[in-house]
């Protein structure tokens, strides 16, 4: 249901507009007290008026989620996002859910690009998905990258530049944050879009750029150019160069592991050292 169209019918309400006058000459916090079937509708207004970038935190993961599906009867702007908690705990070895990691990237680099866009976002979260260690603002804007028709790149150094970033090579790009390779044909599917792109190469040369059904795998309209951001928020532990990462997790202490985590660290400290993602990423987190 669109109730965007009931959003006006707040500036008749004198407090409403008080409210904005105190935000707009604010220098210091400002408290409002809202009845709780009202959040929803008034941050939706205030968005809507201010068209600043807003990022609303709540105690709890479920109740961030509650009123992110409310805004989005109130606003049903692509710009309105979720940030989720990430599945996994530092220290715990857990493969992260790509839809969520997808998520939080989104949320990412709207705030980063906002300036770039006609829309500010509207971020919706939680304090302890606020409480996760993420890439620096610099590391994370420095892997962003266009990609056009026309352009000459190898695709070999293309797809690893894209697993530096997080991406993971799988026979074929169904989920956010994965890629694939077959002859003349790259598959990427960038965490930021609706759907995957296919690149078709003629030599070193991006011949065409088309986006695809991910079930099927369908090619179908031609794009002009794709943005490829990061897939993974630990982006540091990918951009490390190899001898400071080996110096890093080199010094682990592992006398007292048994022989299969022994083996597991043994193996994630060789992808890493590749630039090659690590199955469980978050356990590195807090490094």
């Amino acid at each position: 249901m669109d109730l965007h169209s009931l959003l006006p019918l707040m500036e008749k309400m004198p407090a409403y507009n008080r409210l904005l006058d105190k935000i707009n000459a604010a220098r210091d916090n400002v408290s409002v007290a809202a009845l709780d079937a009202a959040r929803s509708y008034l941050i939706a207004a205030i968005y809507s008026m201010l068209e600043l970038p807003i990022i609303v935190i709540t105690a709890h993961p479920d109740k961030a989620k509650k009123l992110y599906d409310e805004l989005l009867s109130w606003s049903p702007s692509p710009q309105v996002m979720y940030f989720p908690e990430p599945d996994a705990l530092p220290y715990q070895r857990l493969a992260s859910d790509a839809a969520t990691e997808a998520d939080r990237i989104h949320a990412l680099y709207a705030l980063v690009n906002n300036e770039s866009s006609s829309t500010p976002p509207l971020i919706v979260t939680s304090a302890p998905a606020l409480m996760y260690k993420t890439t620096p603002v610099a590391d994370f804007m420095s892997t962003i990258h266009t990609i056009e028709p026309g352009m000459r790149v190898d695709p070999y150094k293309l797809l690893r530049r894209w697993e530096s970033m997080g991406y993971r090579l799988e026979s074929t790009a169904e989920v956010p944050g994965t890629m694939s390779h077959r002859g003349g044909i790259v598959d990427i599917y960038p965490t930021t879009s609706e759907m995957p792109v296919r690149l078709e190469f003629f030599g070193n040369t991006i011949d065409s750029i088309r986006l695809f059904e991910p079930v099927s795998q369908r090619s179908q309209s031609g794009v002009s150019a794709v943005t490829v951001t990061p897939a993974t928020e630990l982006l540091s532990l990918l951009l490390h160069r190899p001898k400071d990462l080996k110096t890093s997790l080199g010094s682990l202490d592992l006398s007292r592991c048994n022989p299969e985590a022994k083996a597991q660290f043994k193996q994630d400290l060789s992808m890493l050292q590749d630039r090659q993602r690590a199955p469980n990423m978050m356990f590195y987190a807090p490094l």
